[in-house]
């Protein structure tokens, strides 16, 4: 038995229903499905499996918006977290790049400093080397001067010495001994060796008669002669003395 489908006023309100055209086929489609009156049965199950699969897709759909919305807010606050650390990290960098800045600038005025002090150091030292240069040549000339003032000195007791020589052979060969001459002092005499060139000695003391022994800080001496003394205007008398050679053991 067949019956002439029927119009279901609630079935053209039914969600996601497509209009115009596509809404006519799809009429048409269901139209033939409602053909039989056994086919209700098969239908309506058919549209309960098919709203039951839609609210599951819907539910399904829901859970996604709401996991995508928690997613979304879980991405935005890491977002703010992300800016708050970048802004964090550049206000950091800001300050070690202002302190990076300062150091750069001490680090500079003592690089400044440093060779500034350098350079009065090799100035000061190329004046110290002047001055050791002069000290030097100063310290030379003074040597020189002193070993001339040496030598001076030795030629001039030389030639004392050669006077006094010159006297003595002279009062022997002339006979000036019976001269009248003043009196010499009896509580000093000059000696006179030969060692080593020759040596005057002042001494204390009565002037030692010719063949005694004089013990002087180099050894014993023995008086050769007494002479006049051979400083100009000196009335000492002036002992020669040769010394003494110890004996053999």
């Amino acid at each position: 038995m067949q019956s002439t489908p029927r119009l279901d006023p609630d079935w053209e309100h039914w969600p996601g229903r497509p209009t115009a055209r596509g809404e006519d086929r799809v009429r048409s489609r269901l139209r033939a499905l409602f053909v039989p009156a056994e086919a209700e049965d098969a239908i309506t199950e058919l549209i309960a499996e098919h709203s039951r699969e839609l609210e599951t897709r819907a539910a399904e759909l829901r859970g996604s918006a709401a996991e995508l919305e928690q997613r979304e807010a879980r991405a935005r606050e890491l977002h703010a977290r992300v800016e708050q650390v970048l802004r964090e990290g550049s206000a950091e960098l800001d300050v070690r790049h202002s302190d990076l800045v300062l150091r750069a600038a001490e680090l500079d005025r003592r690089e400044s400093e440093i060779a500034d002090a350098e350079e009065r150091v090799e100035e000061r030292a190329r004046a110290f080397g002047a001055v050791e240069l002069r000290s030097a040549t100063v310290e030379r000339r003074e040597r020189a001067l002193e070993e001339r003032e040496a030598e001076l000195e030795a030629r001039e007791e030389e030639l004392r010495a050669r006077e006094w020589n010159l006297a003595v052979r002279e009062a022997e060969l002339g006979g000036q001994e019976d001269a009248p001459q003043p009196r010499a002092p009896d509580d000093a005499y000059v000696a006179f060796t030969l060692e080593d060139g020759y040596q005057l000695v002042e001494r204390e003391g009565v002037v030692p008669a010719p063949g005694e022994l004089v013990e002087l800080d180099t050894g014993p001496h023995r008086c050769l002669r007494v002479t006049a003394s051979p400083y100009p205007g000196d009335y000492r008398r002036c002992a020669v003395l040769e010394r003494v050679s110890p004996p053999a053991a």
